[in-house]
Order: structure tokens, then sequence, then C-alpha cells
């Protein structure tokens, strides 16, 4: 396929740079759940916030209830009691952090701004609700209004491992490239586990050309993660880039077992298994070889060889030296047939048919010649 290789992907969020990116699905289904989880807790712990004005203890019942309805999935329920909680305590910031969530959570950006912006207002300390505004900005491309609510959630929260990883994120937005790794390192000393911050970070470190040291972050995330598509998308796509292309295609089909829907991975295989064949050394002793002392025969057993590696645009090529060697050489006709045939190009497999006809004898190409004629007998001319 002769397309330019796609960006890196750490994740979905795609071009954040406009050369590669940094959010996967994948990775964004695993920050909502630590969202989700992080809701509760955050109830009880914001209520002893001393500036906060006074909750009614039914607010607090029916808040909690909101944040476990979250949790679960039931979005209705959890807005109901929500709503039941800010009418006990209308100013009761953490109800409207859920709100907002939970408006985020249908995709009603705007009405969780909004709810998050009121949170805030109400509780400056909020660290979850300025993740979650801070992500929204984020997904908006308003890196700079993300960067500064990821830095007061970490302000309110320095182990806040999602706001953090959101952070780096911004900062590659603004191309502060050297400030992300800054994130991405601390993100990765505090939190060794995570998969995350290794295949962000091996983009990052791509996009400056340190292919080597990206390769070696990808294969970290690998190893945390072995079922991670874009961490074996990104790996492959900087194995390309230092014309490893037998590690680059066994990369893509990594990411394709894992992933077996990914796009990019599908359309960078036979791309990495054609480079691959190209480069190999045999192949070019070969043509070295064929160069010095070309022969129509030499030229149609390359053909072979370049179309059991699938080469089949350099099959074409050889067929094309082969009959330019010697017009009569009925083996090459019929191989170009063949191929025009497979494309579907039948007025270039008529001539080619044609070709194998005139030129070869029953005795000799017995079955050449019966395909030719069962062709041209059923193909239109």
């Amino acid at each position: 396929m002769g397309r330019t290789l796609p960006a890196l992907t750490p994740r979905k969020q795609r071009d954040l740079d406009g050369v590669r990116v940094c959010e996967t699905d994948h990775a964004y289904t695993r920050l909502l759940r630590k969202m989700l989880r992080l809701l509760v807790a955050a109830v009880a712990l914001c209520l002893a916030c001393a500036h906060a004005p006074p909750v009614h203890p039914r607010a607090v019942e029916n808040n909690t209830l909101c944040a476990q309805y979250v949790v679960q999935g039931d979005l209705v329920k959890a807005e109901t009691y929500c709503d039941l909680a800010l009418e006990f305590s209308p100013e009761y910031a953490e109800a409207w952090s859920n709100k907002g969530f939970i408006a985020f959570k249908r995709n009603k950006i705007d009405e969780a701004k909004r709810d998050l912006i009121k949170a805030l207002h109400f509780n400056q300390e909020l660290a979850q609700a300025y993740n979650v505004l801070g992500y929204i900005y984020l997904k908006e491309g308003a890196f700079g209004r993300a960067h500064d609510n990821f830095a007061r959630a970490l302000k309110v929260n320095p182990d806040m491992t999602e706001a953090r990883y959101n952070l780096a994120l911004a900062y590659t937005g603004l191309k502060q490239r050297a400030e992300a790794k800054k994130e991405l390192r601390t993100l990765i000393a505090v939190a060794p586990n995570l998969a995350d911050p290794h295949n962000t970070l091996g983009v990052v470190l791509a996009q400056e050309g340190n292919r080597e040291e990206a390769v070696n972050e990808l294969l970290q995330a690998i190893q945390l993660d072995p079922n991670y598509a874009d961490a074996y998308l990104n790996l492959g796509i900087t194995e390309m880039e230092l014309a490893k292309f037998n590690d680059a295609a066994e990369a893509f089909k990594s990411c394709l077992k894992s992933d077996p829907e990914n796009i990019p991975c599908a359309n960078n295989l036979p791309i990495a298994n054609r480079k691959n064949a190209l480069s190999d050394p045999k192949r070019r002793l070969d043509r070295e070889e064929i160069s010095r002392q070309p022969s129509a025969a030499r030229y149609y057993q390359a053909g072979q060889v370049d179309h059991e590696r699938g080469l089949l645009a350099e099959e074409e090529s050889d067929y094309k030296h082969c009959i330019q060697l010697d017009g009569k050489y009925v083996p090459c006709h019929y191989g170009l047939y063949l191929l025009f045939k497979q494309d579907q190009k039948t007025r270039n497999a008529n001539s080619a048919c044609k070709n194998v006809l005139s030129f070869a004898a029953v005795e000799d190409f017995p079955t050449e010649v019966e395909d030719c004629r069962k062709f041209l007998g059923a193909s239109p001319l």
C-alpha cells in the first residue's frame, strides 16, 4: 500500500501536535474507571474541607448513592440522587462535580463544563473536578486550559496519577516535550506498573528522533500490558523508521492479535512485509548477479521469487524485463497474464494470453495454452 506511515498513536486522541497522538480508547476506558473509583472516595474526603458550607446529612447520603450508581453505570439513578443531594444542599460542590461527570459520560460537554465550573466555584479543592474539566479541554484541543486544570488538580493532590498523565498529554499538545517527558518520568517513578506513561514517553522520544530509546519505552509498555495494541502499533512504526522491517512486521502482527479490528496495524503490516522483502540481502545479491548477466530465464526466476515474497509490482517488472530480452519467452507472458487476471485488468490479460497462444507449442506448454484458450473464450474482446 503506497501511503505515508501514520503518526504514532499513544492512545486515541489523534495528532495532538500534528505528528503523533497521545491517548487511546483503551487508556481512556481505564482513565474513566479510575475516575469512577475516585468519585466515591472524593465524597468522603472533601466533606471535611473547613471552608466548605455546612452540608445536610441527607445531601451526603444522596450524593454517596449518586457516586455508587455512577460506578455501576446507571446514570439515570445517579443523576436522580445527585439532584436530591442538591435539593438539600444547593452549594454542595461534590454533588455538582458528580453531575458534571455524569454529563461528561453522556457526552453533554457544555453541561459537564457548566457543572464542573460550578463545583469549583463552591470548592476550589476538588482535584477530580479539575481533572475531568481538564480532560474535556484536552479533547477539545484547548491545551492551555487543559494544562491549567491538571496543574490545579496536582496542586490539590500531587499523588493523582491521572492528572499527572493528562498533564503530560497537555504538554505534548503544547509541543513542550521536555516538560511532557519530565511528567511522564515522574509518573513512571511513582507508578512503575502503569503501561500508558511508557507508551506515551516512547511516542515523545520518537518525535524527537530518539528512536532507540523510544523502542525501549514501548517494549516496557508491552511488558506491562501484553495486549496493548497501540503500543505494538507505535513500536512497529518506530521500527519501520529504524529500517527494522521484520521487527516492525512482528509488532503489527502482535497488534492485530490484541485488536483484530485495528486498521492502522492492518494497513501497515503489508507495508512492513514488502519493505522487509525488498531489503533482503539475498535478493539484493540476486539482483546484482542478474544485472551482470541478464537473461530472460533469470528474470523469470526472479519474478517467481518475488511472487513468493508478495512483491507483485516487482514480479510484473521482472516479466517485462524478461520479454524485452526475449519477446517469445512464454513463461513470462503467462506470468503477466496471471498477474493481470488477478488485478482484473482484462484487456492486459487478453493481450498476454494472445502472446502465449502465438508463441507456445501445445506439447511444451499444455496447461498454459488450455488456460488461455478458456480465458479468451470467456472474456469479452
